[in-house]
């Protein structure tokens, strides 16, 4: 009788062991996805926004950022060298940038730079 008690208790420390590594290996998964959606944003708005009175970007920091479940959009927050705002949509299923709403500090330009490697101080959101 002690053998199948302790035969269930190895099966069931096994079984555990093996989901916490499958959990930790969605987790890790999750976070990084999370964190290449933000960069992805921050460099999309570095290429096609400049500030108004030429102030150089020199700092972006994620303030929010969370997915509207009825849209189906990531919503970006973020504050540009301490002191302006801008608000940056992400479509979740086609994963294009839709649309964007700023200060009016803040202009759109044409054609938009090709940046691809930031060169900027960037704060993004740990998950």
């Amino acid at each position: 009788m002690k053998k199948k008690y302790i035969f269930g208790l190895i099966i069931i420390l096994i079984f555990g062991v093996f989901m916490a590594f499958r959990i930790n290996k969605d987790w890790t998964k999750y976070k990084e996805e999370f964190r290449q959606r933000q960069e992805k944003i921050v460099l999309y708005f570095v290429n096609h926004f400049e500030l108004e009175n030429g102030e150089e970007i020199k700092e972006i920091k994620v303030l929010s950022f969370r997915k509207h479940h009825m849209t189906g959009y990531w919503n970006c927050s973020l504050l540009i060298n301490g002191k302006y705002h801008a608000n940056v949509s992400e479509n979740d299923r086609t994963r294009e940038i839709d649309g964007a709403s700023y200060d009016k500090e803040i202009e759109s330009i044409k054609p938009p730079k090709n940046i691809t490697k930031l060169e900027i101080k960037v704060e993004y959101l740990e998950d």
